[in-house]
């Protein structure tokens, strides 16, 4: 997978290294639930911000593949110019 590993100052790779080709699906898939994962990994879990950057990152990911690495690569992106701070 050669998308961007490293946004802004977050570290992508462990959320990336989970996503898997699945027999049967045309496309890699992360197993369990990316929108935890990603809201997770950001310290954004309760944050409302954090799941409207997830909807937005699906909204542009369906215009083409609409694959786990491409919304990953979308939220990635939209995060590193949104203004949110980590609930810590």
């Amino acid at each position: 997978m050669n998308t961007h590993k490293n946004v802004g100052e977050i570290d992508w790779k462990p959320v990336l290294s989970r996503i898997r080709w699945v027999e049967g699906q045309r496309l890699p898939t992360y197993p369990g639930n990316l929108k935890t994962a990603l809201l997770n990994h950001v310290g954004l879990t309760n944050d409302p911000k954090g799941a409207e950057i997830y909807q937005i990152a699906c909204e542009i990911a369906r215009l083409t593949t609409f694959s786990d690495p491409e919304i990953v690569y979308w939220f990635s992106r939209i995060l590193s110019v949104a203004d949110c701070q980590p609930n810590n």
